[in-house]
């Protein structure tokens, strides 16, 4: 039994067609970083902000979806009853301020913050809230 991440990781290679090779190339994760995680039962170790961010990009998903995942992959409970709106009514008003002054000085941080209205900024896509 693989971890949950591990597991996640395999199943969007299958619906792509992916072989490990494939992956490599489109994450530019190397062999080692992949086989921790797709041959561990549990990750002893966070996977890095890079590989996260890698394997979103390659299967071009939230990096929420892939944190999640290793979250659940390290043995921590992960509640993913609620919808994104459900959320939102759990946040605080200073929760969401927090966000958005973190997303401004990553957007700053990046030269991205200016977007276009109805396109998101890759640093928009890299942070997903939701």
């Amino acid at each position: 039994m693989i971890n949950s991440l591990g597991s996640y990781v395999q199943d969007q290679m299958g619906l792509l067609g992916w072989s490990r090779v494939a992956l490599v190339e489109r994450s530019g994760l190397d062999d080692w970083q992949l086989e921790t995680i797709l041959e561990q039962p549990v990750l002893v170790e966070w996977p890095s902000p890079e590989v996260l961010l890698s394997l979103a990009k390659a299967f071009n998903v939230s990096v929420r979806e892939v944190v999640m995942r290793a979250a659940q992959g390290s043995g921590l409970h992960v509640d993913e009853g609620l919808s994104p709106a459900e959320t939102l009514h759990l946040i605080s008003n200073e929760e969401l301020m927090r966000e958005v002054r973190r997303r401004l000085a990553l957007g700053a941080a990046t030269g991205q913050y200016l977007a276009k209205p109805g396109q998101p900024s890759d640093a928009d896509s890299d942070a997903q809230f939701t």
